[in-house]
């Protein structure tokens, strides 16, 4: 036990290893190329089968994940096109925000240091 946010009592819980699922790498199709236009719904698809193994099932960052339909909020691309993704609180927690499900939104790192720019530039 020990204390989170806002002096808050949390639960620590230790990981068991040998509780992760293997997962084995599926080869891509044939000649397939990101490059080809007319198998963009292809790799979109993998790209999503991909970030729905990203996060832990049932977590709530899974379920930010699901509501955004695995796409960033400010480009709307996949969330799993190679780039690092943040999380980002939209109530932020120093303004009372929480860390619930429905203050939270994904973003790619450049999505989320622009939406941080233009907040700074608005005061």
């Amino acid at each position: 036990k020990g204390t989170g946010r806002g002096n808050k009592d949390k639960t620590f819980v230790l990981y068991n290893i040998s509780s992760t699922p293997i997962i084995r790498h599926v080869k891509v199709k044939g000649d397939s190329s990101p490059d080809d236009s007319t198998l963009c719904d292809y790799w979109e698809d993998r790209k999503t089968k991909h970030g729905k193994l990203y996060w832990a099932k049932g977590s709530k960052y899974k379920q930010v994940a699901k509501q955004q339909n695995w796409k960033c909020t400010v480009c709307g691309e996949n969330l799993f096109n190679e780039e690092q993704i943040e999380t980002h609180h939209l109530i932020p927690v120093k303004e009372g925000g929480s860390d619930d499900t429905e203050n939270l939104v994904h973003l790619h790192k450049a999505c989320h240091k622009q939406v941080h720019s233009k907040t700074k530039s608005k005061a």
